[in-house]
């Protein structure tokens, strides 16, 4: 009913029905129904407005065209709906509104963040499609996981399940998955949710390795301020100072077009147990914001993504974190994949989104921890037939560089 439609009703009602009847001319009387009548029509037309902001409207079509994909087909511009931006509370990104017609309201200050990193169209698209999800095909949330711990769907949201953030690795292979479960609830589990690993591995030689039993090739070892570098009972030492985490760029200038394997032992001290920390790979000329990371806490979390992204991709809990020791890290590049291990058990897989030939390598420190490094190696794969980098290293130098904390997403 239109707001129109309410007053007129009001001030009808409000005075006497009556006496307004029995003094009221008939012509003038005629004129009123008539007039009640339009506004129910125009009250009628309302259930059926489309109102969708421009920054909204290509995923709507977008929903519209995944769903035709699957034998769901939407007229929304003729069966109504409004999607309109608003300042929402309690970390809320989106919020859909259960009207005639459904109305979804999406987050300005959360839309505007995402704008502004790598990923964001495909951010943008997993929120609406969340929210057209709830209006459009009436589900509600659904918060169980995959067995490699992914959520199951792009419907996840709610009371969160055991303090887990609503990250969830929306793009490539999974971006398929996902719109499949969200027209399809009975979608069966996908390939990359299996935990067999079957990559073949053969064929990978080491090119480099680094132990740390004395500090006669390592440039500016040193303690400032800030933070501090050393060599302790043969570990590379690395402490934060301060209320920043740090990414230090280690090995410098490595080819990384064939497939490669990049490991380290690692373990860290720090303040807090949910403190990040692991191993990382970017581009020489943008180190600390074109970023491949592979990070865990003492907290038994891991996780995964690339800087240039909003957030890390998503959370899961392995068992196999050592959460008070020592643990090996390990990311093995075939093609366009990164395959994740810890401590040599393989729990995790994600396309790659760094682009470029040559990179860095390293490894990240929380705000105020402290991380010690050994055993650090990257394997090439010989069937390659290429001179990839020395077997020796002489003068390392290290590029410290300061980094915010990783984000998470908020609800849906």
């Amino acid at each position: 009913m239109n707001n129109a439609f309410s007053a007129f009703l009001f001030i009808f009602v409000a005075q006497k029905p009556e006496n307004i009847f029995l003094t009221m001319p008939i012509n003038f009387i005629k004129i009123s129904y008539i007039l009640i009548l339009i506004l129910l029509v125009s009250a009628c037309n309302d259930m059926h407005e489309y109102r969708v902001e421009e920054e909204f409207t290509e995923y709507v079509q977008r929903f519209e065209l995944e769903g035709a994909k699957r034998g769901k087909d939407f007229d929304l511009q003729n069966t109504g709906l409004i999607v309109e931006f608003a300042d929402l509370k309690d970390e809320q990104a989106g919020l859909c509104h259960y009207e005639k017609p459904i109305r979804i309201e999406i987050d300005k200050a959360y839309w505007k963040s995402i704008s502004a990193t790598a990923g964001a169209d495909l951010m943008k698209e997993d929120l609406l499609f969340h929210e057209l999800g709830h209006g459009m095909l009436g589900r509600g949330h659904l918060n169980s996981t995959l067995e490699n711990g992914d959520w199951k769907s792009i419907m996840c949201g709610g009371e969160k399940v055991n303090d887990r953030p609503w990250n969830i690795n929306y793009r490539g292979i999974r971006r398929n998955y996902y719109v499949d479960e969200l027209f399809n609830e009975s979608t069966p589990a996908p390939v990359f949710s299996t935990m067999q690993f079957s990559v073949d591995t053969s064929g990978f030689e080491r090119q480099l390795f680094l132990g740390f039993d004395n500090d006669a090739n390592l440039n500016n070892i040193s303690d400032n301020e800030d933070y501090s570098i050393s060599i302790d009972n043969n570990r590379l030492r690395f402490q934060s100072k301060i209320g920043y985490s740090y990414f230090i760029d280690l090995v410098k200038s490595v080819d990384i077009m064939p497939d490669f394997l990049f490991e380290t032992d690692i373990q860290c001290q720090s303040k807090n147990t949910t403190d990040q920390y692991g191993i990382i790979f970017g581009n020489d000329n943008s180190f600390s914001e074109n970023v491949e990371f592979f990070s865990v806490n003492n907290d038994g979390k891991m996780y995964m993504g690339n800087r240039s992204w909003y957030s890390f991709y998503t959370q899961i809990s392995r068992p196999e974190i050592k959460k008070s020791g020592i643990n090996k890290l390990k990311i093995l590049k075939k093609a366009t994949m990164l395959y994740y291990f810890i401590n040599d058990v393989y729990v995790y897989c994600s396309e790659m989104e760094l682009t470029g030939s040559r990179v860095d390598f390293g490894f990240i420190v929380p705000a105020k921890g402290i991380v010690w490094l050994d055993n650090l190696q990257i394997r090439v794969n010989s069937l390659n037939n290429i001179n990839y980098i020395s077997k020796e290293f002489n003068n390392f130098t290290f590029r410290v560089q300061p980094v915010n904390d990783l984000r998470s997403v908020p609800n849906q």
